[in-house]
């Protein structure tokens, strides 16, 4: 029998909390946000699909078109006639929503919000005096839905007019591995690390993927070629983003990014704006602010140490390592050629990076089982002893008892050796002895938590004994970071 695709994944508690505030007698206000393509609509759409709620799609245009749009679907949607010039303004179509709500519950849905916001003065404020003044006591559950992620979590700020009215709020995010991994049921572990490396956690870039398609079929097919539906969205996925007013800078960071430059004055430099960095600084505030990016100081480093920037959607990190260098090959070759020739040989490598991120968040989704204690603090530490010899440790982690979990994260065909056990004891000694007083923690018999180590193609049974002889060393394999 052909596995089916789950027709809901992850959103489970949003469900059941959207749900019951619509049960609640009297009014309620939700706000709801997140980047595109995650799913908001389809949320909020399972939420209520058997309570008819009004539902109005705002588009970025002039507020009497909103206002029309708005009228004429809201005519259909009830069966009234509805005289357009009775409803001037904003207040007077929001007095016909609460008005709508006199003998019987009404849930209304107002996506894209931040376009109503941005074409006419104090839709918000006109909306806040209908909800105080009039609403009153009417069953009235309000969503306010929209994906320009810092316009609407500017609506819950102290001088925001609805400050304070909010019941409900939640900013949606991308699916972890474990979440995206629900979308293939019937696919293998190294396959669906293939997959989130390829695709992130974006609903509607994994809804794309046949649910039996091999990695490699699902990217040439989506990402590689020209006419692919991810490719299209990837091609102006920053031009989407409402307040980026040269697109071509952030593309330039985004591109500097993904060759592996991460402190802000490379990024700069590989951008091609050394002569105005601050271009350069503003471009990755705003796209950390988006999610597209993430940054972060070495663990327990001071509030001066450097930043490092990396691109935090899987989906756009392989959008601009494989993708757009090659767009000229892509578009008059075969996309198949390309990945064989430009891809494959290329992708262990590029999927070291994700599989720590996947390994930490595996980390936080299973720390219970694993053993481990509520965790402070999680990261990693790169730089150079004082005998400058270069140092990467993947996995730092300070529990709240105070000890501190060490450990590395092994994206590889081999099963790893316990000579990669040794090599972290000793890295550990050699930065304790270089001043970063942390890693002394992590030799020390009563502050170690121990050592983790996960590794996609498993262990050797050297490396297994080790474990069985010491229990401070837990070995964790690809399988177990997906059950």
């Amino acid at each position: 029998m052909t596995p089916q695709r789950p027709i809901f994944v992850n959103r489970e508690r949003e469900l059941q909390e959207l749900r019951a505030l619509a049960r609640r007698e009297g009014p309620q206000m939700a706000l709801l946000y997140g980047r595109r393509r995650l799913g908001k609509t389809y949320l909020l759409d399972e939420a209520w699909r058997d309570k008819n709620p009004f539902y109005f799609l705002a588009a970025d245009t002039t507020a009497e078109r909103n206002r029309r749009d708005l009228l004429r679907e809201f005519e259909v949607w009830s069966g009234e006639e509805i005289s357009r010039e009775d409803y001037p303004n904003w207040r007077t179509v929001f007095r016909l929503l609460a008005s709508r709500a006199n003998d019987e519950s009404l849930i209304v849905i107002l996506d894209e919000f931040q376009y109503l916001m941005g074409t006419e003065e104090g839709v918000v404020s006109q909306l806040t005096a209908i909800w105080d003044r009039e609403v009153g006591e009417r069953d009235l559950t309000l969503v306010l839905c929209g994906s320009e992620v810092a316009t609407m979590s500017k609506m819950e700020a102290g001088d925001s007019p609805i400050y304070g009215r909010v019941n409900w709020r939640h900013r949606l995010r991308a699916f972890d591995y474990f979440d995206a991994a629900k979308m293939f049921p019937d696919q293998d572990e190294r396959s669906l690390t293939y997959l989130y490396g390829i695709f992130g956690g974006v609903p509607r870039y994994l809804a794309a993927v046949d649910i039996d398609e091999t990695p490699a079929d699902a990217a040439g097919r989506l990402f590689l070629s020209p006419r692919g539906e991810i490719h299209l969205q990837m091609e102006h996925l920053i031009e989407q983003e409402r307040g980026i007013r040269d697109p071509g800078v952030y593309r330039a960071v985004l591109d500097a990014v993904a060759r592996g430059n991460t402190e802000t004055n490379d990024i700069a430099q590989a951008a091609g704006l050394q002569d105005s960095p601050m271009r350069a600084r503003r471009a990755l505030e705003t796209l950390v602010g988006l999610e597209f990016m993430e940054r972060e100081r070495n663990f327990e480093a001071g509030s001066r140490a450097t930043w490092y920037n990396r691109i935090a959607d899987p989906a756009l990190r392989f959008w601009y390592r494989f993708v757009h260098p090659n767009r000229s090959r892509l578009e008059t070759g075969d996309p198949k050629k390309v990945w064989a020739q430009s891809v494959e040989p290329e992708l262990d490598r590029y999927m070291g990076k994700v599989f720590e991120k996947i390994c930490r968040q595996a980390l936080r989704r299973h720390r219970e089982k694993w053993g481990v204690v509520d965790i402070a603090e999680l990261g990693r530490w790169e730089g150079q002893d004082r005998n400058r010899r270069s140092i990467e440790i993947d996995l730092l982690c300070r529990l709240v008892d105070g000890t501190l979990l060490a450990g590395e994260f092994k994206w590889s065909s081999q099963p790893v050796d316990v000579d990669v056990h040794f090599g972290l004891l000793r890295d550990l000694e050699d930065l304790s002895n270089s001043g970063q007083g942390w890693a002394g923690d992590g030799i020390s018999s009563d502050r170690s938590a121990g050592y983790l180590y996960i590794s996609a193609a498993g262990f050797t049974d050297a490396f297994v004994e080790r474990a069985k002889q010491d229990p401070s060393i837990y070995l964790i394999e690809l399988v177990d970071l997906y059950q």
